[in-house]
């Protein structure tokens, strides 16, 4: 899966769960209501603009939906970091 294939995915289950549009979540993201759109139809993301949509989605991901396993979540890649207490 390309990486923004996983801005799509979560893009879709996002929009789904909290009841918006991807022109609205594509906005938020990006500032540009275009954007996500775009990434489905195969243009490209540079690092940053997806590492900032990733964690956009890490912080505002509703608690009873179930964070897609075939993508790397920054939070659990951050505990996983961290020293054992």
């Amino acid at each position: 899966m390309m990486m923004t294939d996983h801005i799509v995915s979560l893009a879709d289950a996002f929009c789904r769960q909290n009841s918006i549009s991807v022109a609205t979540l594509s906005n938020r993201l990006f500032k540009d209501a275009r954007k996500i759109d775009a990434l489905r139809n195969g243009r490209d993301l540079v690092t940053a603009r997806y590492q900032s949509a990733l964690l956009y989605f890490d912080e505002h991901w509703p608690a009873n939906v179930e964070w897609p396993s075939n993508i790397p979540r920054p939070s659990v890649a951050e505990e996983d970091k961290a020293p054992a207490a």
